[in-house]
Order: structure tokens, then C-alpha cells, then sequence
């Protein structure tokens, strides 16, 4: 009988991806107005994410505050108009 031969499977070799312009560039003067670019965008959305959380605790306390500053000054108005009545 004959041998079969069994063939070996190659294995493929990954190709690294190619680069993009900006990975090229990073280093280098070119891409430095592009990182620092990105830097400013990344802290901007850090901002409006702290603002947001902040602000609705204070938010929240602005609105009580309202509340009694209102109250106080209708109760003020309402002795004003009951003077003028008089």
C-alpha cells in the first residue's frame, strides 16, 4: 500500500497593520500641534463631565434657596399690599 503524505498546514503570518499619517507623524513637529490638539479635547470633555456633576448637586441647592428667597419676598409683598389697603 501507499503512504498517504499529510500535507503541514502553513501558518500565516500576521502582516502588521499600516500605519495611519497621524501614527507616522506623531513624533515628529508636524504631529505635535495634533497631540497637543487632542490633549485640549480630552480635557475639555474632563471638564463638562466634572461640571456636570457638580453642578446638579448645586443646582439642586440653588433651586431650595430660590424657594426661600421667594417665599420671603411674597410674604413681604403681600404686607405691602395689605398696608397700601388699609
Amino acid at each position: 500500500m501507499a503512504e498517504k503524505k499529510v500535507a503541514k498546514k502553513k501558518v500565516a503570518t500576521r502582516k502588521k497593520p499600516d500605519k495611519s499619517v497621524f501614527e507616522m507623524l506623531e513624533d515628529s513637529m508636524i504631529g505635535q500641534p495634533f497631540v497637543i490638539a487632542n490633549k485640549v479635547f480630552l480635557a475639555s470633555l474632563g471638564l463638562v463631565s466634572t461640571i456636570q456633576t457638580d453642578v446638579g448637586d448645586k443646582f439642586d441647592e440653588l433651586v431650595k434657596d430660590g424657594e426661600i428667597a421667594r417665599d420671603k419676598y411674597q410674604a413681604s409683598f403681600r404686607k405691602f399690599q395689605k398696608s397700601l389697603s388699609s
